[in-house]
C-alpha cells in the first residue's frame, strides 16, 4: 500500500496539508518565535517535511516506513540537510519525544493502534509547550476504514476532549464519499485541527 502511495505522490505535485498550511499562516502572524522547532509524526512522503524546512523549521521527522527516509534524502535541499533529523520507528514504539513548537500528524495518528494511542497523545501534549502548534488530523466513527481494529477512531466528543489543554484555532468535520491517493473508493469522516497549547493558569 505505501510504495503505491510514495510512487503516486511522486508523479503528482501535492501540496502539503490544508492544517499545516493554516498553521504556518498561524505562526507568521505571530512575531515571537524563537526557536522554530517542528516534529512530523508519519512523514511519509515528506510533502509536509519539506514546506517546514522551507519555512525555517528544523525537522525531526518520523515514520515506521524505511522507504520515507530514503524518499526525504532524495529530494532534500542541500540547504536543508542540517536541519532535519529522521526516525524510522513505530508510533507503538516511540520514546518521548523533544520539545517541540509545532508538532504536525497529517493523516497518520488513526495508524497508531488504539491500544497504545493514549501514551502517544500523553508524549505529543508533554512535547509541545504552552503557546506551541498541533496540526493534523483524526478518523471519526463513520470513516470507511472504521473495522480495521490495528487503527483509531474518535468521535467529535473524544476529539474535543483531547484538546481541553488547547486553544482551537480551526476545527473541520468532513464526511463524504472519495479516493485514496491510491485511487481507491472510500468514504472519509475526518477532523481536521489546528490548536494552541494554552499557558497554564496561575492560582
Amino acid at each position: 500500500m505505501w510504495k503505491e502511495h510514495y510512487s503516486k505522490i511522486k508523479k503528482e505535485k501535492h501540496p502539503p496539508a490544508y492544517t499545516l498550511r493554516k498553521a504556518l499562516d498561524f505562526i507568521a502572524s505571530q512575531d515571537n518565535i524563537t526557536e522554530k522547532t517542528a516534529i512530523d509524526l508519519g512523514c511519509g512522503n515528506g510533502v509536509d517535511t519539506f514546506a517546514l524546512l522551507e519555512n525555517g523549521f528544523s525537522v525531526f521527522a518520523i515514520d515506521s516506513n524505511p522507504n520515507s527516509l530514503l524518499h526525504l534524502q532524495q529530494n532534500l535541499a542541500s540547504e536543508h540537510s542540517k536541519l532535519l533529523k529522521f526516525n524510522n520507528v513505530s508510533f507503538e514504539n516511540l520514546e518521548k519525544l523533544p520539545l517541540a513548537y509545532l508538532v504536525n500528524a497529517s493523516f497518520s495518528l488513526p495508524f497508531c493502534h488504539s491500544n497504545q494511542f493514549d501514551k502517544l497523545w500523553l508524549n505529543i501534549i508533554e512535547c509541545i509547550p504552552p503557546g506551541g502548534i498541533f496540526c493534523g488530523h483524526f478518523f471519526g466513527p463513520q470513516d470507511s476504514w472504521n473495522s480495521n481494529s490495528d487503527m483509531t477512531f474518535h468521535n467529535i466528543q473524544d476529539v474535543k476532549n483531547l484538546f481541553d489543554k488547547f486553544e482551537i484555532l480551526y476545527f473541520n468535520e468532513i464526511s463524504k464519499k472519495g479516493k485514496t491517493l491510491s485511487g481507491k473508493e472510500k468514504f472519509w469522516h475526518v477532523f481536521h485541527i489546528v490548536a494552541k497549547k494554552k499557558h497554564l493558569q496561575k492560582q
